[in-house]
């Protein structure tokens, strides 16, 4: 008769036989003593027969959990299982316990391994198990596995022990409660062993993985600034949107003059405006079916998952109600709009993240050039407009890559009109289909693709060959060329790139005439060193369109310019308009007195010419004179041009559009 049978006969319950049960699987000696510490059970490690006396209880009183065996020999660990029937657990504590070879096993690595019976109680750990739950050894013996599980965590048990009642295996990655009641997250390789009745686990501890994955996580997806999801996370959470029957509303919210808080308060203040206005917009993302984002810059996407017309009007409308409070930062008070561009995803359109959120940013550009501060729906008008700037897109790349670009050349005359005294390049596009494609069919959307550098690059070679062309020839003209937002942005390449084509063609940099707007000047914070860096090498700067511009006056004393180009739109106004003269007159003389040269566009008529001359204009550049030409009318047009004909001597001796006579 068995050890566990007699001791199931002698009156122990069911619950003291499954502790029997669970001695064979230790690898030290270990018994079920009664309360005068003779044997009821014992495992193999163990000769004495039950009844025989294992150890002396009297000895736990001066020391607690701990017992003197009956040999004297033997120290034992004891705890009381069932207080009724006063059974106790004994384990040695013998120096020789550990040499044990499954012991050792158990014991070695930073593997977590671990023993359960079929109730889920702990029967064995190692070292490495104990550590990460803070338990001791003698503690564990017993230990209800599902107890250091969260509360909340049914789930996980659930699936757990369905997997090892069904497939013998699981392998789940769960919560464990520490013994101070903190929890790690443990991953874990479970066996279920029927023949002996016990599950056996392997784990590893990922607590600080998982954290730094989620760190990973977050960043990716994030945005530093404003932790607000980026537009990453926007794409990814749309694309998983439009991948469903629902119908979702992307609301493109671009703020208005949003530069000039940075540009006179400073980007710190900038940046916790941008907060201030992620936290208040957010409030309104609370809703699981919305989402709100940070694109970057001074643009954000408001996305309803699944909506109407109607919600994202209206939704719109509390975004733009929301900012009408003014924003307190730093003891300013400031104010912020937005223009809004609203798309919705049609079920039988082109469902695509990047084709809604490029919608809804066309619709905000409508917005914003209808008076900004509203919202705007895209429409099939849009679409026509979207579809363009595809196509226009498409072709400028190709255009690029086959060489289409051409420059033609619109020469400046001395009034009036004695003679060409300088040329401007102007780039022209040469489709496949052989049609010649002018600058303003196409640079808009150019610069928004970001290919106005690459383009530009193909212009300056072209125009810098052309006066290099015309210098070595002896009719060295001063060639003016047209410098983008973008292109100025790259700051130092652009200057060296310039620079170096220059010195390869042996050209003179004082011969190069940089043209910039006043839109650039607004737009790149950079400008100044890069057109200082500029002059350092003799290049000259002009000031283009002057006259439309909120600040040109300042302009003139602040920037460091050559020349002066007065908008066609003052000129056209000379003949029937007295302030425009007076205006006009006033600036010429200014200009005189700064030293700067001024070039009037858009002479069209002689009457226009005339009245230029009349108040003090020495140059003038419009298709009164001459219209832009391709290279080889321009070659015909200075080739029976008598070399008189550049009468230099109307203007000053340091004239940057003087060109040099030859005889």
């Amino acid at each position: 008769m068995s050890d566990v049978r007699r001791s199931h006969e002698d009156g122990f319950g069911e619950e003291i036989l499954a502790w029997a049960s669970m001695l064979a699987v230790l690898p030290i000696p270990a018994a079920l003593v009664d309360a005068d510490g003779h044997i009821v059970d014992r495992n193999r490690w163990i000769e004495a027969e039950v009844g025989a006396p294992l150890v002396d209880l009297e000895s736990v009183k001066e020391a607690p959990g701990l017992a003197f065996g009956i040999d004297e020999a033997t120290r034992w660990r004891v705890r009381p299982l069932d207080e009724g029937a006063g059974i106790l657990l004994a384990t040695a504590e013998r120096e020789d316990a550990g040499d044990h070879l499954l012991r050792k096993f158990f014991s070695s690595g930073d593997s977590l391994f671990v023993v359960y019976d079929q109730f889920g109680r702990v029967v064995e750990s190692n070292a490495a198990w104990e550590n990460l739950l803070g338990y001791g050894h003698d503690e564990v013996f017993g230990l209800d596995s599902w107890t250091l599980l969260p509360p909340s965590d049914l789930e996980t048990r659930d699936r757990v022990e369905r997997e090892l009642r069904t497939q013998g295996r699981s392998e789940p990655v769960f919560e464990m409660r520490t013994k101070d009641g903190a929890y790690r997250l443990v991953q874990w390789a479970l066996h279920f062993d029927t023949s002996v009745g016990r599950c056996f686990g392997i784990g590893r501890d990922i607590t600080e993985e998982n954290r730094l994955a989620n760190e990973l996580h977050r960043m990716a997806y994030t945005d530093e600034l404003t932790e607000l999801p980026n537009r990453t996370k926007l794409i990814d959470t749309l694309e998983a949107i439009l991948g469903t029957s629902a119908t979702p509303a992307v609301l493109f919210c671009d703020l208005d003059h949003f530069k000039v808080v940075n540009d006179s308060l400073g980007h710190h203040t900038g940046d916790l405006l941008l907060k201030a206005i992620a936290d208040r917009i957010g409030a309104l993302a609370t809703a699981p079916d919305s989402f709100f984002a940070r694109l970057g810059g001074d643009e954000f996407v408001f996305l309803l998952n699944d909506s109407s017309w109607d919600i994202a009007t209206a939704t719109a409308e509390r975004i733009l109600g929301l900012l009408g409070e003014p924003f307190s930062v730093l003891g300013h008070s400031l104010h912020a709009n937005m223009s809004i561009g609203i798309a919705m995803a049609q079920a039988e359109g082109d469902r695509t993240a990047e084709t809604i959120l490029g919608e809804a940013d066309t619709a905000a550009y409508k917005a914003k050039a209808l008076g900004r501060n509203r919202y705007r729906k895209f429409d099939e008008g849009l679409r026509a407009t979207v579809d363009r700037r595809f196509n226009v897109e498409a072709g400028l790349r190709a255009a690029l890559a086959n060489d289409q670009f051409e420059v033609h050349y619109q020469p400046i005359v001395a009034l009036p009109g004695a003679g060409v005294v300088g040329l401007e390049a102007l780039v022209r596009w040469r489709a496949s289909d052989g049609t010649l494609m002018l600058p303003g069919e196409f640079l808009d959307v150019a610069e928004e693709a970001g290919l106005m550098p690459d383009i530009g690059r193909e212009v300056i070679k072209q125009a810098l060959t052309v006066a290099a062309e015309f210098a070595d020839g002896g009719r060295p003209l001063p060639m003016s060329i047209n410098a983008s937002a973008a292109e100025l942005g790259c700051g130092a390449d652009y200057v060296t790139q310039v620079i170096d084509l220059a010195a390869e063609l042996g050209l003179d940099p004082s011969l190069i005439l940089l043209e910039v707007t006043e839109s650039s000047v607004v737009a790149v914070e950079s400008i100044l060193p890069t057109l200082n860096a500029f002059r350092s090498y003799g290049v000259r700067i002009g000031l283009d369109d002057f006259g439309t511009g909120f600040s040109s006056l300042s302009h003139l004393r602040t920037l460091p310019i050559d020349v002066v180009k007065v908008d066609r739109t003052f000129v056209s106004d000379l003949l029937g308009d007295q302030v425009t003269r007076a205006v006009t007159s006033s600036l010429l003389n200014l200009c005189a007195a700064l030293g700067l040269d001024v070039v009037l566009e858009g002479v069209e008529t002689t009457e226009h010419a005339s009245a230029a001359e009349q108040l003090g204009g020495t140059m003038a550049q419009g298709y009164l004179f001459h219209r832009p030409m391709p290279l080889p009318e321009l070659r015909k047009l200075l080739g029976r041009t008598p070399d008189g004909d550049a009468d230099s001597s109307r203007l000053r001796r340091n004239s940057p559009l003087a060109a040099e006579r030859t005889s």
